[in-house]
């Protein structure tokens, strides 16, 4: 089995402890801290998220560069790039410093009346520190970028698992002797900087790159520069949609209901990366697709991996749908009930970007992702200003509903209109995951039933086996009716080596 095969299954069991983790994670967190005080702490972090997408798109342009310096053999561009990544790389980290300080001051005024002085000194330190991390983590990409490219999934996965891992528990460590979310924040910093020092290590001790500038090759940095950008802006619009609802509700409603919000946004983006872990994998190969200028392989992947991902993504759409509520209550209380409507909706609206989300990584591949990084961009904006004044009269779910229709508009309609028009096999794909979706309707409707029927008292155990029953249920029906041979022999090949041996 390929580090390509491996980084999928790795990703999938780092998705499932991950999320395993946070279903305890924000009780815990829930447990030290008051409502109040998570509200603060997920107020800071949205106000941070705008600045760590000042990573510039560099990452997954490094990845796209020096991917194919390492198919064509060679070292000196792939010395040169890297040396070159690096110190645009920490020119970056001095702006994060002087923007993050100049945006806090900038910020403060909008809070003065939902926050109190207390909390106004408790976020000055959090942000401060967060700024640090963000600092520091920013410039460590290019060496993940580094070991992707040589498709070493095994020990990106690993070294990110380990981190996923002890992270939470030496935040209950901390948090047991000192409850605040400064002390939370130290360990996250911590975490964060032993991360960025293993993969420092893996790259010039294991792989043994070198950061050699054979020269300053300005029409090569402006090419990089310009494909950063689009990706960029696709950063900055992904952080307007799912950080700018906390912020406007931070400075219209306070940190009570921006701690409901920050919620469903948190699971929403679990939700996310059920489908982004598979397809992130496939950025180095598609790479070197393009430059062979293999379309008609790209439109295979796009279509294989959209199926698979519509399977699992879907699993989660309506296992929510059905438990949502019952899992609200038992993991973080009632009074985080009103996300179960806001969560549902945004869900719903990402279904469509996350089975086609290979697409994105293609058009990097070929570079055509400025049209979609423009207009984006462009629905992001308006976003916010149709968000802000309806925020004022309905609260959380206009910000819900109008990042949603955003979605719909954005990735629904207009990218489905380029990708046809770029040669993706649109009409094939909506086809055969149309198939999928009414083949799903027969378990929903069977567990639906089942739920009318039966009731019991809810317990964690009782919404174990309901979850485990429907997921079950959920998986014969597509085995029989939907799945087709590749994806029968996908699932039969782990069990097939192990009976073997």
């Amino acid at each position: 089995m390929n580090q390509r095969k491996i980084g999928v299954l790795l990703s999938y069991l780092t998705m499932g402890i991950n999320g395993l983790i946070g279903l305890l994670y924000v009780p815990m967190l829930l447990a030290f801290l008051s409502q109040q005080q998570y509200g603060l702490y997920q107020l800071v972090g949205s106000m941070i998220a705008y600045i760590a997408i000042m990573d510039f798109g560099l990452s997954n342009t490094t990845i796209r560069y020096y991917s194919r310096f390492l198919a064509q053999q060679d070292r000196e561009k792939q010395e040169n790039l890297l040396a070159t990544m690096l110190r645009i790389y920490g020119g970056i980290s001095v702006l994060i410093l002087l923007v993050g300080a100049g945006l806090w001051q900038i910020l403060v005024p909008f809070y003065a009346k939902t926050l109190s002085s207390a909390d106004m000194l408790t976020a000055k330190y959090v942000y401060a520190i967060m700024l640090i991390n963000v600092a520091f983590v920013i410039p460590g990409h290019i060496f993940s970028a580094i070991i992707q490219s040589h498709e070493k999934f095994i020990f990106l996965r690993c070294a990110t698992l380990l981190n996923i891992i002890l992270q939470p528990v030496l935040v209950f460590v901390v948090l047991h002797f000192r409850a605040n979310i400064i002390a939370l924040v130290c360990v996250q910093t911590l975490c964060n900087f032993a991360l960025f020092l293993a993969n420092v290590y893996y790259c010039l001790f294991q792989l043994k790159v070198r950061f050699r500038l054979h020269g300053w090759d300005r029409p090569f940095v402006k090419e990089i520069l310009f494909f950063s950008f689009f990706i960029f802006l696709n950063a900055v619009m992904d952080q307007i949609y799912w950080k700018s609802g906390q912020l406007i509700l931070g400075a219209l409603s306070g940190t009570m209901v921006v701690a409901v919000y920050a919620v469903a946004v948190q699971l929403c983006l679990s939700y996310m990366n059920v489908s982004a872990n598979m397809s992130g994998v496939f950025l180095p190969h598609l790479s070197a697709l393009a430059a062979k200028g293999s379309m008609t392989e790209m439109n295979q992947i796009f279509l294989k991996v959209g199926r698979l991902q519509c399977y699992v993504v879907m699993l989660f759409f309506w296992g929510f749908a059905l438990f949502g509520k019952s899992f609200l209550r038992l993991w973080a209380g009632e009074n985080f009930l009103p996300a179960y409507a806001y969560t549902l909706l945004l869900m719903a609206a990402l279904i469509l970007p996350l089975i086609q989300n290979t697409g994105i990584f293609i058009l990097q591949a070929r570079n055509k992702h400025a049209f979609r990084a423009i207009v984006f961009a462009l629905i992001a904006v308006l976003n916010v200003l149709v968000a802000v004044p309806l925020a004022k009269h309905y609260g959380a779910m206009a910000c819900a509903a109008v990042t949603a229709g955003c979605l719909l508009l954005g990735q629904g309609i207009i990218l489905n209109i380029y990708y046809a028009r770029l040669g993706f096999c649109i009409k094939s794909f909506f086809a055969q995951i149309v198939r999928l979706w009414l083949c799903m309707l027969l378990p929903v409707g069977l567990m639906m039933l089942v739920k009318n029927v039966l009731t019991w008292p809810l317990c964690i155990w009782s919404l174990g086996a309901e979850i485990v029953g429907f997921s079950l249920l959920y998986g014969a029906a597509m085995w029989f009716l939907a799945m087709n041979e590749y994806e029968k022999n996908l699932l039969k090949a782990p069990f097939r080596k192990i009976w073997n041996r």
